[in-house]
């Protein structure tokens, strides 16, 4: 139980937080194509429901319908908003990672976007597992005063 409070208490700091970004960056294109792929659902069961509105001239049937595509424009809205969002942050990150030196970038790149675990990064870019964690901090501490800078 002990680990849990451990692990909640690293998330809630302020590298915590960079790191939960720095996640969410690498996973952009992932979160938008889940999303495109929620569109594409909705679309589909849109062209069925009009399918069925042209096959029922009940008055009750066309009003439920109605109310189902209203909800259909109001899902993909969200979607699209979300998407934008993603991309949004997506955009900022990159921005601010810009800011790092290209071994920086390099370990960002293999760590957040491709999921690499540190034995691996170690050896592609010739480093021990101690060194990567040094330098992941120091590149946490680089980003948190980017992203001071850039609120003051």
């Amino acid at each position: 139980m002990a680990w849990k409070a451990y692990v909640k208490g690293r998330l809630e700091s302020d590298k915590g937080r960079m790191k939960i970004r720095l996640l969410d960056w690498g996973c952009a294109a992932e979160k938008c194509g889940r999303r495109q792929e929620e569109m594409k659902r909705i679309i589909k069961l849109r062209e069925e429901q009009k399918e069925l509105m042209a096959e029922n001239d009940s008055a009750a049937v066309a009003q439920m319908l109605e109310e189902i595509e209203r909800q259909y424009e109001g899902d993909m809205e969200k979607l699209q908003g979300e998407i934008m969002g993603i991309m949004e942050q997506k955009k900022q990150m990159d921005k601010m990672l810009q800011g790092l030196t290209e071994e920086e970038q390099e370990y960002i790149q293999m760590r957040y976007e491709k999921g690499c675990g540190f034995d691996f990064i170690g050896m592609k870019l010739h480093m021990s597992r101690a060194t990567l964690f040094r330098m992941q901090d120091r590149i946490l501490e680089k980003l948190l005063q980017m992203e001071k800078d850039e609120t003051t």
